[in-house]
């Protein structure tokens, strides 16, 4: 399971890579937002391996990293933004009925 292990964190790390290259990451992030992206990768593949030699058996498991992986780092950073985005509205909203 250590093999698997190493395996799933290097497939994270090309994934986040990759990710990084498609501009996937928010431009809020700044200049370290590509180290986010690559520890988003990496940590969204290792749980999803592990997640899948649970449900699915080691057969299937690099699979499952795979796919988890894509998931995580194209939605996480999306979803991040999304956040950001309605904590900003929200807190603006607040203050303009008691100016």
């Amino acid at each position: 399971m250590l093999l698997l292990s190493l395996i799933w964190l290097v497939i994270g790390l090309l994934l986040g890579a990759l990710a990084c290259g498609a501009k996937l990451r928010p431009a809020s992030w700044g200049k370290p937002g590509w180290l986010t992206m690559l520890g988003i990768g990496m940590v969204s593949t290792l749980l999803g391996g592990w997640l899948g030699t649970w449900l699915f058996g080691p057969q299937y498991a690099t699979v499952t990293a795979l796919w988890f992986g894509v998931l995580c780092v194209s939605l996480l950073p999306w979803l991040f933004k999304r956040r950001k985005l309605a904590t900003s509205v929200g807190a603006g909203a607040d203050d303009v009925g008691r100016g």
